[in-house]
């Protein structure tokens, strides 16, 4: 501990040396114009480090080479020490510091070359900033043309889908009633072969009609068409059970209607979701009578939850959330008829309205809960809008 007081006293002793002001016959000028210059040139070495570490805080993440960063601010700010040095040995002679600061520069010096001349040749690869940003803009040009051609072949695509699909379903309805008209006059002409294949054929036609459905209800989401407003929720399982008149009819379908509220949405939107759901319900009936129960009730935070339920066939616990992926259909119903594409719209439905539908497990078929966000007017009332 003593030597190296001792060894850090010799360093800063001056007995040795005079003061720079004694050595020859320096003018006041001169002598200031060497001191005012060194401290400026010092001054602006320590500035330098200094805003070199306050841009490696903000980029730190985005420099490339770090270390040579680093050695660069040591380089300048020794620089900048034997100035200080320079300035100060005016009055007081520390010769031996300044030549231990001087070594310190040098190596610095020299290691900021060497570092340099090691990279040089990855710093030469790097493209140009200009460049880059030309390179970045090209891309963004590219990007931004590829997405407007997409977005009119969308548009373009999904136009045409509801056109098809909504001129189709009156031709095909048509074929479907006057079928199964067909197929009833053969039963009761005692031609059992007829009559089945004439059922064969209902049914594929059925299975027609809900595909064009659904595909109908895909371009409704995907154009957005239709206003949410305020929908009677009773309205919209009339018209669903009109458009399922003939399915309800010939499995002879019970359906339960319990009170139901008013809720904030597209009309056209909320018709097609409880085909869907009602639909599901008779195809996955069994085969007992299919019986639908729907009912509504106002959650204690103001959402309004309708709960559709039926005794069929069921969903898997462990598939109560895949269900709703396009495509997707419960183990226990792949020798139905189907193509899983209707809990996939429904979901998609209820999301264009802010809301969400799940799946429940329960003892004997299946359960699904449709949540509506809540409606302003029925959280200050406390009461489902009728």
């Amino acid at each position: 501990m003593d030597l190296a007081l001792a060894s850090l006293g010799q360093l800063f002793d001056t007995s040795d040396f005079p003061a720079r002001w004694n050595c020859g016959h320096w003018s006041p000028v001169h002598g200031w114009f060497h001191i005012i210059a060194d401290l400026a040139i010092a001054a602006a070495y320590s500035v330098i480090p200094v805003a070199l570490a306050g841009y490696w805080l903000l980029k730190r993440g985005e420099l490339v080479f770090p270390r040579l960063f680093w050695l660069f601010a040591a380089f300048i700010f020794s620089c900048g020490s034997t100035h200080v040095i320079e300035a100060i040995i005016f009055y007081h002679p520390i010769y031996r510091f300044s030549a231990l600061m001087k070594v310190v520069t040098a190596v610095a010096s020299w290691s900021t070359v060497i570092a340099l001349l090691r990279i040089a040749p990855q710093a030469i690869q790097l493209p140009g900033l200009q460049r880059a940003n030309a390179n970045l803009e090209e891309q963004l040009q590219k990007t931004r043309l590829a997405e407007s051609a997409l977005e009119r072949s969308n548009r373009d695509l999904e136009a045409f889908t509801g056109m098809v699909t909504h001129d189709l379903r009156n031709p095909l309805n048509s074929a479907l009633f006057t079928t199964e008209l067909a197929r009833e006059s053969a039963e009761r002409s005692g031609n059992p072969v007829l009559a089945g294949q004439l059922g064969q054929a209902v049914q594929s036609l059925r299975q027609m009609e809900a595909l064009i459905r659904e595909l109908h209800a895909d371009a409704l989401l995907r154009n957005k068409t239709g206003e949410m407003k305020a929908v009677i929720l009773d309205d919209v399982v009339k018209s669903a059970k009109l458009n399922l008149a003939p399915l309800v009819a010939d499995r002879q379908a019970r359906i339960e209607v319990g009170a139901l509220p008013e809720v904030r949405g597209s009309y056209t939107m909320l018709v097609q979701l409880f085909i869907n759901l009602m639909e599901n319900a008779i195809k996955y009936a069994g085969i007992g009578v299919p019986f639908i129960s729907i009912a509504g009730e106002l959650k204690p935070d103001g959402r309004i939850a309708v709960r559709i339920s039926d005794r069929g066939v069921g969903v898997p616990a462990e598939a109560l959330e895949a269900i709703f992926e396009s495509g997707a259909r419960g183990e226990n119903a792949l020798h139905l008829p189907g193509n899983g594409l209707g809990l996939a719209y429904a979901r998609r439905i209820m999301e264009a309205h802010g809301g969400t539908i799940t799946a429940e497990t329960v003892s004997e078929g299946a359960a699904f809960v449709l949540e509506f966000p809540a409606i302003p007017e029925v959280v200050e009332t406390g009461a489902l809008p009728a």
